[in-house]
């Protein structure tokens, strides 16, 4: 029977993962599958440990424990006789700061460590995830809307995201996860429990201990594999079809391409404008040649009959406003801009009784955080949208609503709302809050939302 050594070490000469690498970085946290990715790429099988640096980012999250797994990473490191760099940030204040989550925060500034240190080395950086991780991450996209790209979950080797010059290579992503606890139960790899990552707080938790065993227990326990294979159509999928538009130059015209390839030659121009390639943008200009979008204030886009996407001129009057922000609210606490206003958000523990200890204040409202769930958007008023106020019956058009307000209609494009992941309104700017997303006796947690 082969072992998990073997396996790893013909998967990365079948995949070429470190072609003619001088150095490579092992992302090491302490916990069991970045321990055991050490000391797999250690085992003289691979034959890798000339090339060995280990890497540890400390994120300050758990006071002493936090400490205690750097020196445990630094130990090892000298148990293996190899190089061992560290750095540390703070999470929390990065989070406040840029509005994301701890868990966006605590990866951002990893990454960031790690790019930086693999420049200077001139290295490559290894890391830990593995297929339990890729099914974890299809839901998290899937459930944050996701196109075909992302649901195809990561690759073994990708640029880094945030230094598109260091790449990232994940020699265990075809490797299940009883097979990394196999390994290091059988060679007696020691490692570091992080308490964190039983917290359901956080949305992959939520996935990892609560949605995935609950799939499998009531549907099947191949559901796991199902969606791994799932996974490999799509993103084989989307690999051809970014290659049909990368490889488009005119022929056929931009309106006989097929839908999925008309999407993917917008999608690639965004991103070379630096425009966020959200959903409702692409659509917009994919559907119709010459509409002007304003994707911010002041910038106007269009979309050319043979393709191209350009900046609009400036007297062209946008419809409506299509910019679009994603907000993690996962965590304590977040601060975010969009549309003008500056947003900030604090979750507490309390339900009805905390509730009216607060009472009223001018630009800030309080919601049922439970209600919410991990992640809302930002956007502007469109055409269609409705919206339950408080203590209504029912929903109504936010245009009526408007006229009722006798708001102008110039400043009505300007409005700022905030939705749920499925697509309910909960705030509008210049109104009172949802009737669905209020705390009521059930409530046990709340969400204060001010601007």
């Amino acid at each position: 029977m082969q072992t998990l050594a073997e396996k790893v070490g013909d998967i990365i000469r079948e995949q070429n993962l470190f072609p003619e690498t001088a150095c490579i970085i092992v992302g090491v946290s302490g916990g069991i599958d970045s321990m055991a990715l050490l000391h797999l790429l250690a085992t003289s099988a691979i034959g890798l440990r000339d090339h060995l640096i280990v890497a540890h980012f400390d994120h300050q999250l758990r006071g002493s424990e936090s400490d205690a797994d750097v020196a445990f990473v630094a130990q090892s490191a000298k148990r293996l006789d190899l190089p061992f760099e560290t750095d540390s940030g703070d999470v929390r204040q990065t989070a406040a700061e840029t509005g994301a989550g701890i868990e966006s925060a605590a990866r951002q500034l990893r990454h960031i460590f790690f790019a930086r240190l693999a420049k200077r080395l001139g290295a490559a950086v290894a890391l830990a995830h593995h297929a339990d991780d890729q099914i974890e991450t299809f839901f998290l996209r899937l459930l944050r809307g996701a196109g075909n790209r992302g649901l195809g979950g990561m690759q073994p080797i990708a640029p880094s995201p945030f230094d598109s010059g260091v790449t990232l290579i994940r020699p265990l992503l075809s490797v299940r996860r009883t097979e990394i606890v196999d390994f290091a139960t059988r060679e007696g790899i020691e490692f570091r429990e992080d308490a964190t990552n039983t917290d359901t707080r956080f949305f992959r938790n939520r996935i990892r201990h609560e949605l995935i065993p609950q799939l499998a227990g009531q549907f099947s326990a191949s559901t796991s594999r199902n969606i791994l294979k799932a996974m490999q159509l799509v993103g084989d999928a989307a690999d051809c079809i970014d290659n049909l538009a990368a490889d488009w130059s005119g022929e056929p015209p931009f309106e006989q391409l097929a839908v999925a390839v008309q999407r993917q030659v917008v999608q690639r121009q965004l991103f070379v404008l630096g425009v966020e390639p959200s959903f409702d943008l692409v659509e917009s200009l994919r559907l119709e040649a010459a509409r002007v979008i304003e994707v911010a204030y002041g910038r106007r886009l269009q979309r050319t009959p043979d393709g191209r996407v350009q900046q609009a001129v400036p007297a062209a009057l946008p419809e409506f406003l299509l910019a679009r922000c994603e907000v993690s609210i996962d965590g304590q606490a977040g601060e975010v801009e969009f549309g003008g206003l500056r947003i900030r958000w604090e979750r507490l523990l309390g339900g009805l009784a905390k509730w009216r200890e607060f009472g009223q204040a001018e630009n800030r409202e309080i919601f049922d955080a439970r209600l919410l769930g991990p992640a809302i958007s930002l956007r502007h008023w469109q055409p269609g949208d409705r919206y339950q106020s408080i203590g209504q019956p029912g929903s109504t058009k936010l245009q009526d609503l408007f006229v009722n307000q006798k708001i102008p209609k110039a400043k009505r494009r300007q409005i700022v709302v905030a939705e749920v992941a499925d697509g309910r309104l909960f705030w509008v700017q210049h109104l009172r809050i949802a009737e669905p997303f209020k705390v009521t006796e059930s409530t046990t947690s709340l969400l204060l939302f001010s601007w």
